[in-house]
């Protein structure tokens, strides 16, 4: 009843707080209702000025995926205004207002909340969807457990046989019993939940990935080996058998064993939508490419498009570009090119959710990625379609279509294609212009710089000439680098750093970072991203490390790692000569502003945070974090 008190409490506050500065309309919105969100700035309690230049809902908890994850506002008078329409999904948002820096949110550990109905009451999933959303307001609140378990109760309550919420509650439930004995209780009551899930549809892949989730949820991983194993042993001639067999089959080394089982498995039963047999044939498809048995490789191709989704325009795209890249069965490939082409309008971009319930779902893409993404894919597809009619001895028809998709060539793979068709025809200028388009972007890109020269030679003779425009283009390069960066110092507060020590324990002091450029980076040993970034961190270290004005810390964060295990990861990779050092302060995403690891933090010699890159950005990263670097150096010798 405490709870309960608490969450009515809590709940009383928000709505008190959101009827003065923020309103929402309608107050009870129901599915394929227009929703109006408005921020009066000129309320006594604003706390955002009427004088922002814009303001953001910044969602931290939605299924609203029609909407941006940061929508913007419109101004009108002295309000904030947006709209949108609810969907036929969603359930529930949590959000708070942005502008710059400034930030309005209900309370320290509260953000706004939209809650969907249907009629009067909540939709299914609100409640459950509502006590996911307690993570991103109150991370570390000890209340959490206890609120997050009165909305499970309260979504039981009008969907009792709610599969997630019912385990969920168990895992809640699990987190807040008192002995070990109560906690096995608990994990039992949810193992018999997941155990009568199971036996609802056991070869429904649907199901089966509902099952998967609930072992997920509390904790036992390992069970999914046994869940795959009943399932063969069960059901062996279902489909979701014949899937997981795929799984087993493709990891099995001897290549000519592995082949003989999986075309074993399709002579016993292979039948029209039997949807473990795709994995099957696309494994088959690939071996026979590599191989050169085009035939083959064709008819195993057929068999992995039997299904139409969202993704079918892609996936008759890398057909099509294998078969191209294999030169196997060119009038094929241009037939699946074609019918990519023909489908290009609805190339799939961003995530496409899919539900049982509600089928698949598009997130938010900005309009002009989508159309960047359409061009570009109308592109790639035109020039495989050139590649091939070259390959069929069609010289005329391969150089218009070639000549069409170099109208539209902006990314890698159509300007190779296009470099290629004009290489074999005997043009090898035009075939430099196509691959320096990509040098423009990416002049680091070893394989594109071998083949431009390749070309550049054979109506150039000086390599010397050559050389002079790959360092111009460098240099242009680094140039736009730096002025695109100014633009996004951050000017921001120095985090504190009290809670970071060297390998050997010893603190290191504010002082010991002061008039210099400091350099954070956030890892952990069991970050996968985190290990990617290592080698262009190191190269960026390695230009700096002897300038005195620049301090790294290549800081081990702490979660899951103690500083044992920083130092045995030192000891393992001694191609890196980076400093490290270990991070004790929970709080440290918090005041640094992320939640993702790796994360790069470069901080000013005034102790100011100018900088900051989170996740991990591929081999970009060695020529943002120097740019960086050098910005904030120059700024001082000025």
């Amino acid at each position: 009843m405490k709870r309960i008190s608490l969450l009515c409490l809590l709940l009383t506050v928000i709505l008190r707080v959101q009827g003065q500065r923020v309103e929402i309309k309608p107050e009870r919105p129901n599915r394929g209702d227009e929703v109006t969100v408005t921020y009066h700035s000129g309320a006594a309690d604003a706390l955002i000025s009427k004088e922002a230049p814009e303001l953001n809902i910044v969602f931290t908890y939605s299924t609203f995926y029609e909407l941006p994850p940061k929508l913007p506002m419109k101004k009108q008078g002295d309000n904030w205004v947006a709209s949108f329409k609810l969907q036929r999904y969603a359930t529930f948002a949590s959000f708070y207002f942005q502008s710059g820096t400034q930030k309005d949110q209900p309370a320290a550990d509260r953000h706004y909340t939209i809650a969907v109905y249907n009629g009067a009451q909540r939709v299914r999933d609100g409640y459950l969807h509502e006590s996911y959303s307690l993570n991103a307001q109150m991370p570390k609140s000890r209340s959490l457990p206890g609120l997050q378990l009165d909305l499970l109760q309260k979504e039981l309550t009008l969907y009792p046989e709610n599969y997630e919420a019912r385990v969920r509650v168990q895992s809640t439930k699990m987190i807040l019993a008192k002995t070990p004995e109560e906690k096995l209780k608990y994990r039992n009551e949810a193992r018999r939940i997941i155990a009568a899930k199971f036996e609802e549809a056991p070869t429904i892949m649907a199901n089966l990935n509902k099952v998967t989730m609930g072992y997920l949820i509390i904790g036992e991983k390992s069970r999914l080996d046994s869940l795959r194993r009943v399932v063969l042993e069960r059901y062996p001639k279902s489909d979701v058998a014949r899937d997981y067999m795929t799984t087993l089959f493709a990891k099995e080394k001897d290549v000519t064993k592995k082949i003989a089982e999986l075309e074993k498995v399709l002579k016993e039963n292979d039948q029209e939508g039997e949807e473990g047999s795709t994995g099957i044939h696309s494994i088959l498809f690939d071996h026979y490419l590599s191989t050169g048995q085009a035939k083959k490789a064709v008819y195993h191709a057929g068999k992995t498009m039997k299904e139409i989704s969202p993704q079918t325009p892609l996936r008759l795209k890398e057909i099509a570009a294998k078969l191209t890249a294999g030169k196997l069965a060119p009038d094929t490939a241009i037939a699946y090119a074609e019918r990519s082409l023909r489908m290009v309008d609805q190339w799939p971009v961003g995530v496409i959710r899919f539900f049982p319930e509600y089928g698949h779902i598009p997130s938010f893409v900005a309009d002009s990625t989508r159309l960047k993404a359409v061009v570009e894919a109308r592109s790639t597809l035109l020039s495989i379609i050139a590649l091939n009619k070259l390959y069929l001895g069609d010289r005329i028809a391969a150089l218009d279509y070639i000549s069409q998709s170099a109208e539209k060539g902006t990314n890698r793979e159509s300007l190779i294609n296009i470099a290629t068709v004009y290489e074999q025809t005997g043009d090898p200028r035009k075939a430099f212009d196509a691959l320096w388009k990509i040098l423009l972007d990416t002049p680091e890109d070893t394989t594109v710089t071998h083949l431009a020269k390749l070309n550049f030679l054979k109506f150039n003779p000086s390599e010397a000439e050559f050389k002079a425009k790959v360092k111009e283009l460098e240099g242009k390069k680094i140039a736009r680098l730096t002025n695109a960066l100014k633009k996004q110092k951050m000017n921001a507060p120095g985090p504190e750093l009290t809670a970071i020590t060297d390998l050997r324990g010893n603190v290191q002091t504010k002082e010991m970072r002061k008039g210099k450029v400091v350099v954070l980076d956030f890892w952990a040993t069991w970050c996968v991203p985190c290990m990617q970034e290592m080698p262009y961190l190191q190269k960026v270290y390695h230009k700096y490390k002897n300038n005195p004005d620049v301090m790294f810390m290549v800081v081990n964060t702490g979660a899951k790692n103690t500083i044992k295990d920083a130092i045995d990861w030192g000891k393992k990779n001694p191609q890196y000569d980076f400093p490290l050092y270990f991070n004790s302060d929970p709080d440290i995403g918090e005041k640094v502003g992320f939640t993702l690891i790796p994360t790069i933090a470069v901080i000013d010699q005034q102790g100011a945070l100018q900088f900051r890159t989170i996740g991990f950005e591929g081999a970009e990263l060695e020529h943002k974090l120097a740019v960086q670097i050098d910005i904030l150096l120059e700024e001082v010798r000025k």
